[in-house]
């Protein structure tokens, strides 16, 4: 809590440089290189569409006409921020007892708790791969029963095959097979490139050996370890590791697939309530996030 104290008057810069302090160095899953790049929204709701039906070309007789190329529209997703906000406040007791240490130190933990949440938002919705629904098709990320617009269905849940895919170099290769052979919205094979392995912090030194090495790891060093010329990206999530340290999976170079859009940037407001001698310090932001193109994930483990 703060105050119509002065002496808010002269912490108040001070305040405002914190709460404006820019932390998005210590996210983990929010930013280039990392699970998703934050995007700006223009407007109140962005709707994405998959669309199918363009097909391969066919030859055209001389003098005949071109063949006609029926569209057809599949699912939709809808993106709709909601608002996520909270506020401390500083009594005018508090800065009469030279609290100014604990005052300063509320919104520093305030500012810090807002890029958190963004954070682990995006962290939760990757951990509920196999529960929670969304995208084109309506059913869960990682899922064996994806939609097409034709009706056919394809998986992108490797361990639903009946065979654990712990992390090793087996894994890897099957997921890139598993990426060549994804299908587009057409039905046809759409194959995808993985871009980067997922993984808790307690996997991080495992898969720097597996996708790291020159030669295959566990072996008499006599064969090449192809994953290595992958070029595969580490991105471990500290996240994930209070929940599952098993979970893991690869990112491919898809467009439209998950996404974290931004309404309104973190902003701080103050106000003081005279009746009861307290300043209130708040922050808060406009967010939306999910996926529309389920490719972009091919999921390992749980």
């Amino acid at each position: 809590m703060i105050t119509s104290n002065p002496l808010w008057k002269l912490m108040k810069p001070t305040i405002d440089t914190i709460s404006t302090e820019n932390l998005s160095k210590s996210q983990v899953c929010i930013g280039k290189g990392k699970l998703v790049t934050l995007e700006s929204m223009s407007d109140g709701y962005i709707d994405d569409m998959e669309v199918a039906g363009l097909t391969l070309f066919s030859e055209k007789p001389e003098g005949g006409a071109r063949a006609a190329e029926d569209i057809t529209i599949g699912g939709t997703k809808r993106y709709i921020p909601k608002t996520f906000a909270k506020y401390v406040q500083i009594t005018e007791e508090a800065l009469e007892d030279n609290k100014y240490k604990e005052a300063l130190q509320l919104v520093k933990r305030l500012t810090a708790s807002a890029w958190k949440t963004q954070d682990i938002d995006v962290a939760n919705a990757m951990l509920a791969s196999t529960t929670v629904v969304g995208g084109y098709d309506n059913v869960a990320l990682a899922s064996t029963s994806h939609v097409l617009p034709t009706g056919a269905t394809q998986s992108n849940y490797m361990n639903a095959s009946g065979v654990t895919y712990t992390p090793s170099y087996q894994a890897v290769v099957q997921a890139r097979t598993w990426a060549t052979q994804i299908l587009g919205p057409n039905g046809l094979p759409d194959p995808v490139e993985l871009k980067a392995v997922v993984c808790p912090e307690a996997q991080r030194d495992l898969w720097q050996t597996i996708l790291g090495t020159p030669q295959m790891p566990g072996t008499m060093l006599n064969d090449i370890n192809t994953v290595k010329s992958y070029g595969l990206e580490l991105i471990p999530i500290r996240w994930f590791d209070s929940i599952s340290t098993t979970f893991w999976g690869c990112l491919t170079d898809v467009e439209n697939g998950l996404r974290a859009l931004q309404r309104r940037k973190l902003r701080s407001d103050s106000w003081v309530a005279d009746n009861e001698m307290v300043m209130n310090y708040g922050m808060s932001y406009r967010m939306a996030l999910g996926w529309s193109n389920w490719r972009f994930w091919l999921q390992g483990n749980t």
